[in-house]
């Protein structure tokens, strides 16, 4: 094998390894993505129960000083 068939295999070989990192990185990307919106899933799905829970407080404290809705 001479030089330029080496340089050539050395490239190829880089390329390879590269190509499998940006895989490996846009699988990754994928996951956090995933996560991300089950994150703000879950953080939208907590803003509702608080905003209920906060309104049903509400009415009970109203009940008990005897008021209307």
């Amino acid at each position: 094998m001479d030089e330029r068939e080496a340089a050539n295999r050395s490239a190829a070989e880089y390329l390879a390894r590269l190509r499998q990192r940006i895989a490996e990185g846009k699988s990754e990307i994928q996951r956090l993505r995933e996560s991300i919106d089950a994150t703000h899933e879950h953080l939208a799905g907590m803003s509702r129960w608080i905003e209920q829970t906060d309104l049903e407080l509400g009415r009970t404290r109203r009940e008990r000083r005897g008021e209307d809705d």
